[in-house]
């Protein structure tokens, strides 16, 4: 609970990496799943994962919102702080590659092959 209400540094590094993947391997499982039953499924999930990868960004955000209150030596909050910048910006670059491929599903037909 802790965590979530201060936030961690690396929160964003985490999710979105892991969104990323998760929404590649989905994209290749859930196309022929699409194609057969034309349930448009691909870009609901595609908007689900970059939303998981955007709230971790949030939890990097507040940890680095959280500046000295949550890191006590000034050599560790430095390093705190740099690794929230890049937690921040880690889930903002995988949450619009998500998107992006999420959106290809708007453009090309599920069935070709």
């Amino acid at each position: 609970m802790r965590a979530l209400r201060l936030g961690t540094s690396w929160g964003g590094l985490l999710s979105g990496p892991l969104a990323w993947a998760i929404s590649t391997q989905l994209n290749y499982a859930l196309v022929p799943w699409q194609c057969n039953r034309q349930v448009p499924v691909v870009l609901p999930t595609a908007l689900v994962l970059a939303l998981l990868s955007l709230l971790g960004g949030v939890l990097s955000w507040r940890a680095k919102r959280q500046g000295g209150a949550a890191f006590k030596p000034e050599r560790t909050r430095g390093t705190e702080q740099f690794v929230a910048d890049l937690g921040i910006l880690a889930a903002l670059f995988f949450s619009l590659v998500i998107v992006m491929q999420g959106c290809a599903a708007l453009i090309l037909d599920e069935c070709l092959r």
